[in-house]
C-alpha cells in the first residue's frame, strides 16, 4: 500500500503540461549548490513559476552570478528551455 502511494505520487507531474518553449519574466528565486554555485532559478511569467535547472555542460555566454543582479533589480530575462524528463533546463539566457 505504501509503495502505491509513493508511485502515485512520484508520477503525479506526469500528467502536468509541458513547459512552453520560452518564457519571459522576473527571476524570483536562485537556488545554489552546497559550494555557492547557482543551480537553479525561477522565473515568473504571467503568473506561472517555472523552475529552472542550468545546464553545467552549456556556456551562457555571461557569469551566472548575472542573475542575482536580475534578480535584486528585477530586470525580465527570456530564457529558452528544453524538458528532460521531468526537470526544465535552460537552453539560452539573455535580457529582455
Amino acid at each position: 500500500m505504501v509503495l502505491g502511494l509513493a508511485l502515485a505520487v512520484g508520477c503525479s507531474g506526469a500528467t502536468e503540461e509541458p513547459p512552453p518553449g520560452a518564457v519571459t519574466g522576473q527571476i524570483t528565486a536562485v537556488g545554489r549548490d552546497d559550494r555557492g554555485v547557482i543551480r537553479t532559478f525561477t522565473v515568473e511569467d504571467d503568473g506561472t513559476d517555472y523552475r529552472v535547472r542550468i545546464d553545467p555542460s552549456r556556456d551562457y555566454g555571461f557569469d551566472l552570478e548575472h542573475l542575482v543582479e536580475h534578480r535584486t533589480q528585477r530586470l525580465p530575462v527570456r530564457v529558452t528551455l528544453e524538458q528532460r524528463g521531468e526537470e526544465i533546463y535552460a537552453i539560452e539566457i539573455l535580457d529582455a
